[in-house]
């Protein structure tokens, strides 16, 4: 769907008003400009740090799920453009995700113990309707337990592929010489078809979207 400034610029006032079907075209218009936006900075931090988390966000609804939360709470807003729109429920989604995996780290550290939602900062904001921090992490955990468990389900060889692939961000001539497989175009199409074992055993567990890397 391809708005035009002013068509999205009214869109924006009506789903900051209230209006349930105007944040409906909003969250579909804006998802592939603030995905990329959001994978663009998450790999970098991801990739660092979080290394076991990024296959998550290879999906459409960890990204399109938090994208509704943050479109809920427009009011007291003002854009001058698209591109500055874009820019803010980007940095929100990005921060809003980042603190859910913090959460959920600091969970796992801590046991059981409660950890208290952040007070500071963008992760901070509050919205009428926003999904709480600690739901998120939890469904974050819960996702990411599903991950693992399909991962070890797949034959070794497999396994350490998608590892190299999603997690390392090796390049398909390292996983061809790590691994063994006659070339470049072999590793690719081997990664492909890893995939889509994967993906088989991702949805068998009721988990829905992709899972990137394979170009």
């Amino acid at each position: 769907m391809s708005l035009a400034w002013p068509e999205l610029s009214a869109t924006i006032v009506a789903a900051a008003g209230g209006d349930a079907a105007a944040r409906g075209r909003l969250v579909e218009h804006c998802y592939e400009p603030v995905q990329r936006l959001v994978h663009r900075d998450l790999e970098r931090d991801f990739r660092q740090k979080h290394r076991w988390m990024m296959p998550l966000f290879s999906t459409h609804d960890v990204v399109h799920e938090v994208l509704a939360a943050v479109i809920r709470d427009l009011a007291d807003t003002s854009f001058v453009g698209p591109e500055p729109f874009y820019a803010y429920l980007g940095t929100l989604v990005r921060h809003r995700l980042l603190d859910a995996v913090r959460f959920h780290e600091a969970a796992r550290r801590d046991g059981r113990k409660q950890v208290a939602e952040p007070s500071q900062g963008l992760a901070a904001v509050a919205a009428d309707g926003r999904e709480p921090t600690p739901t998120l992490a939890a469904s974050l955990g819960e996702r990411a337990g599903l991950v693992r468990e399909a991962l070890a389900e797949l034959p070794e060889r497999q396994r350490r592929l998608l590892e190299l692939r999603l997690l390392e961000d090796a390049t398909f001539p390292v996983i061809a010489e790590a691994l063994g497989y006659a070339s470049e175009e072999t590793a690719r199409q081997a990664c492909h078809a890893a995939q889509a074992r994967m993906l088989v055993k991702l949805r068998t567990r009721g988990f829905g979207g992709t899972v990137a890397g394979g170009s």
